[in-house]
C-alpha cells in the first residue's frame, strides 16, 4: 500500500469514526461519475492526488561530519469533495471545510502545509453543490 492511500483511510478513519461528524457521510471518490442523485446530506468523497518522496535526509555530527539517515520527507496531497444537498447553499461546504481541517490539525495532528478550498458550484449531474478542496500533509519517515 502506498503512502498517499494510507493517509487517505487514515483520515477518513479518523473523521467518520467521531461522533462530532456524524451528519458527514465519508466515501472514496466516485469512479467513473457515478454519484448519488440527488444528495440527501453532506458527503465527502476522499482521494489520494499525489505524493512527494524527498531524498534521504543528511545529518550534521558534532566532528562536522554529514551522515546520510534512513528518514525522507514526504508530502502528501489528498483531494476533499464536498458533496451538499442544493438546499444547504454554499457556504454550508466552507463550514464543513473549516470543522474537518480544523480537526485534522489541533485536534488529530496532523502537520498541515497547506489547506484550500474553491469556490463551491452546482453540479447538475448529481444534483448538488460541491465544494473541491485539497490539503497537503508532511510527516518524515523512515526508509
Amino acid at each position: 500500500m502506498n503512502v498517499s492511500t494510507m493517509n487517505v483511510e487514515n483520515i477518513m478513519l479518523a473523521i467518520s469514526s467521531h461522533e462530532r461528524f456524524s451528519d458527514l457521510t465519508c466515501v472514496f471518490a466516485y469512479e467513473n461519475d457515478i454519484k448519488p442523485t440527488p444528495i440527501s446530506k453532506p458527503i465527502i468523497a476522499f482521494s489520494a492526488k499525489g505524493c512527494e518522496i524527498g531524498p534521504k535526509l543528511t545529518n550534521t555530527l558534532d566532528s562536522g561530519e554529514i551522515v546520510t539517515t534512513k528518514n525522507r520527507e514526504i508530502k502528501t496531497t489528498i483531494s476533499m469533495d464536498i458533496y451538499l444537498p442544493y438546499s444547504m447553499g454554499g457556504i454550508a461546504g466552507h463550514k464543513i471545510f473549516e470543522r474537518l481541517t480544523t480537526f485534522l490539525l489541533f485536534e488529530q495532528n496532523y502537520n498541515i502545509l497547506k489547506a484550500v478550498c474553491d469556490e463551491a458550484e452546482y453540479d447538475s449531474s448529481c444534483q448538488a453543490i460541491v465544494l473541491k478542496s485539497q490539503i497537503v500533509f508532511h510527516e518524515t519517515v523512515s526508509t
